[in-house]
């Protein structure tokens, strides 16, 4: 019961990075005019910072979607049952969704440092660098939340989900690459 439960949380804190890393793909698909977070620039190397699918309007969106679908679960969880444990504040959900953006910004640098063209699979990489930057703000800000056993889970299961998520985003046409 003890393991359910701690995976419950887990989901719970998760929960809000997952939206914030995956809107930007539906984003996508809504704005027609989209603008590069590096303005289509290489570094030295030759080779883009970060690519042409990471925008604007997909941080900003991702931003939003995260933490309000973050606040709602904060306002449902603790208003409809009594929990003995203590859920990420709306302020830290807001950092955990930005610094999950970060974390997959971060990823896109180093797949491109490592010549990999956008879309190219990184395992792992693709799938815990959000949630590894996600986690590591909710520690920084607001420690006392996060078990070690969330964040082994976290590790564990985010890997099949995300690559569950993109293949069900792939066969809805919304992402080139099932992975």
């Amino acid at each position: 019961m003890d393991l359910l439960w701690d995976l419950a949380v887990t989901l719970l804190i998760i929960w809000p990075p997952y939206v914030a890393n995956a809107t930007p793909v539906v984003a996508s698909k809504i704005f027609r005019r989209r603008t590069p977070i590096d303005f289509g620039r290489n570094l030295l190397d030759g080779r883009r910072i970060f690519g042409d699918g990471k925008t604007y309007e997909g941080f900003v969106t991702g931003l939003l979607a995260g933490f309000l679908i973050g606040e709602l679960t904060y306002i449902i969880v603790t208003s409809a049952i009594k929990v003995a444990w203590e859920l990420p504040k709306p302020s830290t959900v807001f950092v955990m969704c930005t610094a999950a953006l970060l974390g997959d910004l971060l990823g896109a640098f180093i797949k491109r440092r490592l010549g990999l063209p956008r879309g190219a699979p990184a395992p792992l990489l693709d799938q815990l660098d959000f949630l590894l930057a996600a986690l590591l703000a909710l520690w920084l800000i607001q420690p006392q939340v996060l078990r070690w056993v969330y964040v082994v889970m976290a590790v564990i299961i985010t890997p099949p989900i995300h690559l569950l998520t993109n293949t069900i985003a792939y066969l809805l046409r919304l992402k080139k690459e099932p992975w």
